[in-house]
């Protein structure tokens, strides 16, 4: 089913595209909008409440290039909401900046 359908008029939606190079690879950049129907049905104060909240929430991607220790924290609490059984964890095998290298190996010594 096309994402189109399962869009109603009160979503907001955050939208995360990737920026690639001239081959098409990630440059670990990001550009993220907030993007929500014309005729949304809510009043203009819980509007700009669910809004704030979606603001709030793409802020956090800035922070966590700037605070390690927010960006585990996050990571570790993101784990908790998987729900793929049997799913290969990742294991961070390099760092640079903000690009973060992963690795999906079976075996990551339950270091992952």
């Amino acid at each position: 089913m096309p994402i189109k359908q399962k869009i109603l008029d009160e979503d907001f939606v955050i939208n995360v595209r990737p920026q690639m190079d001239k081959d098409f690879n990630w440059t670990g950049e990001v550009d993220i909008a907030i993007m929500t129907a014309e005729n949304n049905p809510l009043d203009d104060n819980d509007y700009y409440g669910v809004l704030e909240f979606c603001r709030t929430m793409c802020a956090t991607v800035p922070l966590m290039e700037r605070d390690e220790d927010l960006r585990q924290r996050a990571i570790k609490e993101a784990i908790k909401y998987e729900d793929v059984p049997d799913k290969k964890k990742a294991k961070v095998i390099d760092k640079h900046d903000n690009v973060v290298v992963l690795s999906f190996d079976a075996d990551t010594d339950g270091t992952a």
